[in-house]
C-alpha cells in the first residue's frame, strides 16, 4: 500500500507539466490535420482526368505550400517533447548581442507592412543565464505574431528591463484591436512556453492585445550592447 501511495506522489510540478505537454500536444494535432486535408484534397485534384495543365500546376504548387507547412508543424511537434524531455544547455550569453541582429531585421519587415517597431533596452546589463537556442525561437515566435495580429498604423513594442536577478523580455502589440489566435500560432507559442521554462524561467502570455513576457536569470559579468 506504501509503495503504491508512493508511486503515485508525483510532484505537482511533473503533472502539471505532463498536462500541459498533453494539451499543446492536442492543439499541435489539430493544426496538423489542416494541411494535410488540404494537401489530400489538392493531390487528389491534380490526379484527375482530363485536368488542364494550369490547374494542375496549381494543384501542385499547393500541394507543395501545405507539404512545407506539415513539415514545420511537425518539426514544432518534436521541439516540443525535446522541450520537455531535455535539459537545457544553459550558459552565460549576451542577450543584448542576440536580439540586436533580430531587432534590425524586424525593423525592415514591420516597416513594410506599415507598422511601427518600438524597441526599449538598456545600454548595459549583466549577461543571462540560459540556452540560446531556446531563447531565440519564443523571440521570433513572440515577434512574428506580434506582427501577424497588428494591423497597419499600429505599433509593435520588444522592451528589455532587469532586475532583481532577472531579465524581463516583453514583446507586445500596442494596438487595442486583435484577432483569435490560430492552432499553429498557438502551437508555436506552446514550444516557446516549454522552451523558456525548460530554463527554470518564467513566461506569461496574453491575446488581448497580444503579450508575450519572458523572464531569465541573469548572470554576475555585465555586458554592453553592440
Amino acid at each position: 500500500m506504501l509503495s503504491e501511495t508512493l508511486k503515485d506522489d508525483r510532484p505537482d510540478r511533473e503533472r502539471e507539466a505532463m498536462s500541459r505537454l498533453c494539451a499543446d500536444m492536442a492543439e499541435g494535432l489539430h493544426a496538423l490535420a489542416q494541411p494535410l486535408t488540404i494537401l489530400r484534397s489538392a493531390v487528389a485534384a491534380a490526379g484527375l482526368p482530363k485536368v488542364e495543365a494550369t490547374s494542375q500546376r496549381r494543384y501542385l504548387d499547393i500541394s507543395n505550400q501545405q507539404v512545407e507547412r506539415a513539415c514545420s508543424l511537425f518539426e514544432c511537434l518534436q521541439d516540443l517533447v525535446i522541450a520537455h524531455q531535455t535539459e537545457a544547455d544553459c550558459e552565460p550569453f549576451d542577450l543584448l548581442e542576440l536580439v540586436a541582429p533580430v531587432i534590425e531585421d524586424q525593423r525592415a519587415v514591420l516597416r513594410s507592412s506599415n507598422i511601427e517597431f518600438c524597441v526599449v533596452v538598456p545600454a548595459v546589463m549583466p549577461l543571462v543565464l540560459g540556452d540560446v537556442a531556446r531563447t531565440l525561437q519564443p523571440l521570433f515566435a513572440a515577434l512574428k505574431i506580434a506582427a501577424s495580429v497588428a494591423s497597419p498604423g499600429d505599433a509593435v513594442e520588444l522592451s528589455i528591463s532587469a532586475s532583481n536577478g532577472l531579465v524581463d523580455l516583453v514583446i507586445r502589440n500596442r494596438g487595442v484591436q486583435g484577432r483569435p489566435l490560430n492552432s499553429s500560432e498557438r502551437l508555436s507559442l506552446a514550444l516557446a512556453e516549454a522552451n523558456i521554462r525548460s530554463q527554470q524561467g518564467g513566461y506569461q502570455c496574453s491575446e488581448y492585445p497580444f503579450r508575450v513576457s519572458i523572464q531569465l536569470k541573469l548572470g554576475a559579468v555585465r555586458s554592453s550592447s553592440a
